[in-house]
């Protein structure tokens, strides 16, 4: 069982927890939110550590209503004279870290002061104060949103930047190619005329051997005939 102190609130809200919407609800990081704010998160993340968390793993704890009344109502002492000017010097300071910026560190001890003040007094005092602390926390969170962003979009810019010199790689090998598929082309070119200039030489060495073969043959046919008309008269001349 929890059992909550009457400065048990939650960090975003700064409502004191209690039951249904502000029932305190802790998540895998540790921190414990009211049920109300994690539900408005933006972005499954923590608002103090910005780890992310999936909401099926968020667990609500049980409180001790009975003691937290107690304690709230025990929490009813006198105010200290000193109250006022602390609101006041917290929210001069509040004012000061507005106009002229402030580091992480500074403005996360801020709010824990502003936090641990507003836990020693009535909720229903300081509204101005309390809503200056909540613009706080808000604006922490969208300083960590932005930082996240500003995160990521340094990482898109460096695979943008390793994307396009691949790209450019890619172009250069494809010119190369190129350049080798023109020179593939002119050498099958110069290929082809070859084979098409010995292509013509062998039809004309054909042609020739055919002519040669005809003359052959007319020449074997002439020496035939000139063969039996010798023989013929060599016959005549004989029988005489």
């Amino acid at each position: 069982m929890l059992s909550l102190g009457p400065g048990s609130a939650c960090d975003v809200c700064l409502e004191p927890f209690s039951a249904d919407l502000k029932a305190p609800c802790s998540i895998p990081c540790g921190h414990v939110f009211c049920v109300n704010c994690l539900q408005q998160v933006e972005r499954p993340t923590c608002p103090l550590c910005r780890k992310p968390f999936n909401e099926r793993h968020m667990i609500k704890l049980h409180i001790d209503l009975d003691t937290l009344r107690t304690s709230a109502s025990s929490d009813e002492h006198p105010i200290s004279s000193n109250a006022d000017e602390d609101a006041r010097r917290l929210q001069d300071r509040i004012t000061l870290l507005a106009t002229n910026g402030a580091t992480e560190t500074q403005t996360t001890q801020l709010t824990e002061d502003c936090k641990a003040f507003l836990a020693t007094v009535p909720k229903t005092m300081y509204a101005d104060l309390r809503t200056s602390v909540k613009m706080l926390i808000y604006i922490c969170h969208v300083k960590h949103l932005y930082f996240d962003q500003q995160r990521l979009a340094n990482q898109l810019t460096s695979k943008c930047t390793t994307l396009t010199q691949e790209v450019d790689r890619l172009k250069a090998a494809v010119e190369v190619l190129k350049i080798e598929k023109r020179r593939l082309e002119q050498a099958y070119q110069s290929v082809s005329d070859e084979r098409d200039e010995m292509s013509t030489e062998n039809d004309k060495l054909h042609e020739q051997l055919e002519n040669a073969e005809a003359q052959v043959f007319l020449v074997t046919e002439w020496v035939f005939f000139l063969s039996l008309f010798v023989l013929k008269r060599l016959t005549i001349f004989a029988d005489k």
